[in-house]
């Protein structure tokens, strides 16, 4: 049996939805991976050697090891894909929650990726890692279990960040859009 997360799910507050069903509703990214594999990268000469730099690399051998050769750019580079998704994505063991080696550092076009329900691929990875769905009003939908594991999976990527008691209420409200 489905359930919506709301006052049917018991430890949750009443009427939690996550995203108001208006437009692209930003959430908080759930690391499932799914637009790094669907996509490749573009990063600049100058992000190129900023990762260098980081990874204690010279920018040639950085070049070499992490970027596309089928790309010959000379100003803009595609990071290459390793075992179909980016080379710098690490899947936890798991395997629900991946991170991103380069985050720190991480180019422009994955900066400016903004997760939201109503994006095709965080509905894929909803499905994929946790069962879940997103309804036409923007509610998530799965079993009462699913819905709560998802919610605390939320709340912990939200404490591991170091995020402080009250931004978290405001980002969970937020991503529950209430």
């Amino acid at each position: 049996m489905n359930a919506m997360l709301g006052a049917t799910v018991s430890g949750l507050p009443p009427g939690i939805q996550y995203a108001s069903g208006q437009g692209e509703t930003p959430i908080v990214c759930f690391r499932c991976g799914v637009c790094c594999i669907r996509y490749q990268v573009c990063l600049t000469l100058v992000e190129a050697r900023r990762i260098a730099d980081h990874l204690g690399l010279p920018l040639m051998l950085f070049l070499e090891r992490y970027v596309d050769h089928h790309w010959y750019g000379l100003e803009s580079f595609l990071l290459r894909q390793h075992d179909g998704a980016c080379i710098f994505l690490e899947r936890t063991e798991d395997g629900k929650k991946t991170s991103c080696l380069i985050h720190s550092m991480k180019p422009a076009a994955c900066r400016e990726w903004s997760p939201s329900l109503y994006r095709r691929e965080c509905r894929e990875g909803l499905v994929k890692f946790w069962q879940l769905t997103v309804s036409p009003s923007g509610q998530l939908e799965g079993t009462k279990e699913k819905l709560v594991d998802f919610h605390s999976f939320i709340e912990s990527l939200l404490i591991a960040e170091g995020t402080d008691a009250n931004t978290r209420v405001s980002v969970q409200s937020l991503l529950l859009g209430v």
